[in-house]
């Protein structure tokens, strides 16, 4: 219990003297340091008395003891109780026994009993010892003998002990007080009262201390510290002057340089959002041309199909005009109208998932509105309008994402992200080459969500990786690389999203990105929030 309280009492008393004046603190400071080592020395010496005391008992029990097998030999050996039980007054005479026990040996028969045991309180303890007679044992002793007296003797020593220790602490704490008073109290009072002068900005009049003691050093310190604020105040007087002329010339250079800054960093953030733009026009074109190559497929069938039902229709028509219409030709034109209009639900049915999927993202991306969404529908709505352009090269990718992620956060901008880190892979990553994978994976870890894209291609330099988040930066500057997807993508997760992204890579050995999102992105304010200029694909 000492051990777990410790700690927090030593804190509340650090917080308690932090708060006080130097006298209350040097009071206490004294107090519970010799109540501390009250503490620590009173029950060691409690423990030295106790063991002391029950150690001289223990002897004067065993002393009596023997001396009563000694004193009970002869009227044992004479078989004379009453002799035995006058010899044994010496020793019944002791306040402190409770009962004397003879028995004759061998028949262990009782010979005398003394006992005042019922008028003391106890507890009690027995020693058994032999009683011989010409080195034959003829009997045994049992001597009992009861503790109170020792515990009212330790009792008394403790009280007696206790109430000198407590003289003690108060003598030595006014004697200590007096000192620190009149040694440390006065004197600190006296230079708090020069440090206030100087604080003041009163420095004509010197400090003096006619002391060599530490206070004294600190009163010479002091004064050193007062002549060299004179001297640099007026050395401060002079420069302000000084100043003061400077100033009112650079002023209107500098307003003319923030001026001129202004309009240069307006000028950067214009050619930053325009490239922005054309990137992501190109990048929505990409995707346009991709999910208008899929629909062709659906709606080409469709309007086979169509034309095969039309030719189907106009044919029945004509029998059906003429009356000549036979069962199997009803039949047959029934089978071909069900199959016709299955596979034109079908094909519709695909070319509408299509225009869904497209219809969600596009409006995620131009908008950039905030929403709760399903992590592993969004990702699936993103990669089935980025798989026509994949399709056509050699490159996998898998999604592994689980279905019970929710978030409440930007899917456009997120969207993008995934978006910018494909086309980088596929661009640099890959290269040309007839080969590569890549892998999107997501799991939950805590209130956020990692998410991890790697892939296995070329890899990034050591050299370069630490730039690749800088805006403009490309290894394939003039060959399709404008140097600013990473950047983009760097500045969506840690602006819009609220989320942190980790690069690591090796030669040869393909990059991995990992980055860890927030289920739901913190709120941002208007000049923050995501725009369609900036973060839509």
């Amino acid at each position: 219990m000492l051990k777990k309280n410790a700690f927090p009492f030593y804190f509340r008393l650090a917080f308690f003297l932090r708060g006080t004046s130097l006298r209350s603190a040097i009071i206490a400071a004294v107090f519970f340091g010799l109540i501390g080592s009250a503490i620590i020395l009173i029950p060691y010496n409690i423990s030295s008395i106790d063991t002391n005391a029950h150690k001289r008992q223990l002897e004067d029990h065993q002393r009596l003891t023997n001396i009563l097998a000694v004193i009970q030999s002869e009227p044992l050996w004479q078989i004379t109780p009453d002799i035995a039980r006058i010899s044994s007054d010496v020793v019944y005479s002791d306040p402190r026994i409770a009962t004397i026990d003879v028995f004759s040996l061998p028949d262990h028969k009782k010979f005398l009993t003394l006992s005042r045991k019922e008028q003391q309180k106890g507890p009690f303890s027995t020693i058994v010892h032999t009683i011989k007679h010409d080195e034959k044992v003829i009997g045994i002793v049992e001597l009992t003998m009861a503790d109170d007296l020792l515990i009212e003797e330790e009792r008394t020593a403790f009280i007696r002990y206790a109430i000198t220790a407590i003289f003690s602490l108060i003598i030595a704490v006014i004697l200590i007080l007096l000192v620190l008073q009149q040694r440390l109290v006065v004197p600190i009072r006296r230079l708090m009262k020069e440090s206030e002068r100087l604080s003041n900005g009163e420095l004509t009049n010197p400090i003096v201390f006619n002391r060599s003691d530490e206070i004294g050093h600190l009163a010479d310190t002091m004064e050193a510290t007062r002549q060299a604020l004179a001297r640099t105040f007026s050395e401060l007087e002079i420069k302000n002057n000084q100043l003061t002329d400077y100033s009112n010339t650079l002023e209107s250079k500098v307003k003319l340089r923030t001026s001129e800054l202004e309009t240069a960093l307006k000028n950067i953030n214009h050619v930053h959002q325009e490239l922005t733009r054309i990137e992501r026009m190109a990048s929505l074109g990409s995707m346009v041309a991709g999910v208008a190559h899929e629909l062709n497929t659906p709606i080409g069938n469709c309007l086979l199909v169509a034309s095969t039902l039309e030719a189907e229709v106009l044919k029945f028509t004509e029998l059906f005009t003429v009356g000549n219409v036979r069962r199997s030709e009803l039949d047959k034109f029934m089978q071909c109208a069900n199959e016709s209009s299955t596979l034109l639900l079908r094909g519709l049915h695909q070319a509408a998932h299509l225009v869904g999927d497209f219809k969600q993202v596009a409006v995620d991306q131009s908008s950039a509105q905030r929403r709760q969404f399903d992590l592993h529908t969004m990702m699936i709505e993103l990669t089935s309008l980025l798989m026509p352009g994949l399709s056509k090269t050699p490159y996998i990718l898998i999604i592994d994402i689980p279905t019970n992620i929710e978030m409440d956060s930007f899917p456009g901008p997120l969207g993008q992200v995934f978006t910018n880190l494909i086309t980088n892979s596929v661009t640099h990553g890959f290269n040309e080459r007839d080969y590569g994978n890549m892998r999107i994976t997501a799991e939950l870890v805590g209130h956020n969500v990692k998410m991890t894209f790697t892939d296995d291609g070329y890899g990034i330099p050591p050299e370069i990786l630490h730039r690749i988040y800088e805006p403009f930066f490309t290894t394939r500057f003039g060959r399709g690389g404008s140097g600013l997807g990473l950047s983009i993508t760097y500045n969506i997760v840690t602006n819009v999203l609220g989320g942190e992204i980790l690069a690591t890579s090796a030669q040869n050995q393909g990059c991995k990105f990992v980055i860890t999102l927030p289920l739901v992105t913190p709120i941002m304010d208007e000049a923050n929030a995501p725009s369609t200029l900036n973060f839509a694909i």
